[in-house]
């Protein structure tokens, strides 16, 4: 005869076994409701925007090509894409969720290029290395350094948009003249109020300096070297 065993030894691993199943196929009926539900990307995206085009005088044969040789951005600016507001003194945010659409200095190129093509102080704006195929065009090279590009505490209280810029102007040479003439100089818009929160705002009003800045280069340019 073969040894029985009790009936009784069997129901505790009995129900263990049950209970394990029961477990495991609850775990694997509701597993999507263990793994949280991804969360919409609420970043905002802004862009830098160039002034409504005027209505463009014939531009008479004086009216230079310009190579943009440059743009420099600060360390701070140029290794993020989020909007930076400034605190008072050296502290600055990197505003969480907010981002420029596109590299900063390209949206300054754009600008600029609205800027002065639109109203008629240059010609055409190129960079290398598509500035190499107008060297005989005798063009005028820009050289941007932007010091500021940002919302700024004041100190008095409030917020502005900050906008600031070192250029460097190199005309060309005249022909049987003597070399080539550098205008330098520096550029600060004037502060434009911002509330601190509506960073769409902040956007625009940097565009409004930018083209500002376009204007005042355009005055550079037209003089004569």
């Amino acid at each position: 005869m073969f040894p029985m065993t009790p009936i009784f030894s069997l129901r505790p691993k009995f129900r263990l076994c049950v209970g394990l199943l029961a477990l495991g196929g609850a775990v694997l009926l509701g597993g999507c409701s263990l793994i949280p539900a991804p969360k919409p990307d609420s970043t905002r995206y802004f862009v830098l925007s160039g002034p409504d085009a005027p209505a463009v005088a014939d531009r008479g044969p004086d009216v230079p090509v310009v190579v943009m040789a440059a743009i420099d951005l600060p360390g701070y600016l140029r290794t993020t894409r989020n909007l930076v507001v400034r605190a008072a003194g050296n502290e600055v945010t990197f505003v969480e969720g907010v981002r420029w659409g596109e590299p900063l200095e390209a949206g300054l190129v754009r600008v600029l290029r609205e800027t002065l093509v639109g109203e008629g102080r240059v010609g055409r704006i190129l960079q290398p290395p598509l500035a190499a195929a107008v060297a005989s065009a005798r063009p005028v090279d820009v050289r941007i350094q932007v010091l500021a590009c940002e919302g700024r505490a004041r100190l008095e209280g409030g917020w502005v948009a900050s906008f600031s810029a070192r250029y460097e102007v190199v005309h060309p040479a005249t022909a049987g003249g003597p070399g080539g003439t550098v205008v330098t100089g520096v550029f600060v818009a004037s502060e434009r109020p911002w509330n601190g929160r509506d960073h769409g705002e902040l956007a625009r009003l940097l565009s409004e300096a930018a083209a500002d800045f376009g204007r005042e280069l355009g005055g550079r340019l037209a003089a004569t070297p």
